[in-house]
């Protein structure tokens, strides 16, 4: 073998070698990494007008701006991380003093007078023997057991919201350096793609196109959904709708969850109680004015912005999820529109393809 050839061959091997590295040494933060990029695509702009304020001092503006998404994130997550764990001591405390008083003993007879829990009942006779089972002793031996869970995760509560805590501290001072030499990094990754100027600068901006509109629907989904979904438990008198319209509003980020978590429950709840005119006007506003306004709105709103088909938006999302987790909500979308860019690049009209090289 030829020295030259040899030396070819090592290098590829550094190379190889070299980026397989990088790859394992930045793999823990890649979510770190990709939410800080996503939320400097989404404040660029206002960033543009602190940076002409002061005057092209990019650091200032970057610190500014930095110190902005910081405060536009944790004041609404330290809000309703305070009315969800005011909800949540109030339904324990309503659990225990009822328990107390032996309001449940009154809650299970009532519970069997019930008509629907009766036919219930009696079909399940039919495979099982129920006798053998008791309710009350099931349930009551499972609250103290699901009580005594919660306080042993205790630690491991603590000790995730410290990482979590970290994780944010991270992508902060990541958010920070994108803001300040976001510009740099940008040339650096358009000089790397093997594309004409035009192409490149096509392709980007497709990009921020996508992760602003899945952004943004997101949000509106949101809003929708949990308006929706507050407003049908106020309809039906159900206690606190602005903190499950909030928790529905949450969920509805979650494709694979979503707020029939909440919704359904609720439903069986009337069910039980004999609410049955209530129970049906809940299970057909959730089904149509809160989880079905998602399958319309998200796909409408991202390819009405994207030019992408809604149902190619819809899939995309929710494989997605499946391969990215919570990141696959705007990953799906991004790789689905780098994929149509590309093909779209290379399946142009020779001519074309030399007016966009000019």
């Amino acid at each position: 073998m030829k020295k030259e050839s040899l030396f070819n061959l090592l290098f590829i091997a550094l190379v190889i070698m070299a980026f397989y590295l990088f790859f394992r040494i930045l793999s823990p933060f890649f979510s770190i990494l990709a939410w800080a990029a996503i939320l400097t695509i989404i404040f660029y702009p206002p960033f543009k007008l602190v940076n002409r304020f002061f005057r092209n001092r990019r650091a200032w503006a970057a610190l500014t701006m930095t110190i902005v998404v910081i405060i536009a994130i944790v004041i609404p997550a330290g809000f309703l991380l305070n009315l969800i764990a005011r909800e949540l001591l109030d339904i324990y405390q309503y659990c225990e003093q009822s328990i107390a008083e032996g309001r449940h003993i009154t809650f299970f007879q009532g519970l069997k007078q019930i008509g629907l829990v009766q036919r219930i009942g009696e079909a399940l006779d039919r495979y099982f023997d129920l006798s053998q089972i008791d309710l009350e002793t099931f349930l009551l031996d499972n609250l103290r057991k699901l009580n005594m869970y919660i306080a042993g995760q205790a630690p491991k509560f603590i000790k995730g919201l410290s990482a979590i805590i970290l994780k944010f501290l991270l992508m902060s001072v990541t958010l920070f350096f994108l803001f300040k030499d976001g510009e740099q990094v940008l040339t650096t990754i358009k000089a790397l793609l093997p594309f004409t100027a035009t192409e490149r600068d096509n392709i980007l901006r497709k990009i921020v196109e996508m992760i602003q509109a899945t952004i943004y629907g997101g949000i509106v989904v949101a809003l929708v959904q949990g308006g929706m979904g507050a407003l049908g438990f106020l309809i039906v008198g159900l206690g606190s709708p602005l903190f499950w319209g909030t928790v529905m509003a949450l969920l509805s980020f979650m494709h694979i969850v979503g707020p029939f978590m909440v919704w359904v429950p609720a439903t069986v709840f009337l069910l039980f109680q004999g609410a049955y005119t209530k129970a049906a006007i809940l299970g057909i506003w959730g089904v149509t004015m809160v989880s079905l306004s998602d399958n319309f709105l998200r796909p409408l709103i991202i390819s009405g912005r994207t030019q992408i088909h809604p149902l190619l938006i819809f899939f995309s999302v929710l494989g997605g999820l499946m391969v990215f987790g919570f990141l696959g909500v705007i990953a799906g979308p991004l790789v689905i529109t780098i994929c149509l860019a590309i093909i779209d690049i290379y399946t142009a009209p020779p001519r074309r393809r030399r007016k966009k090289g000019v």
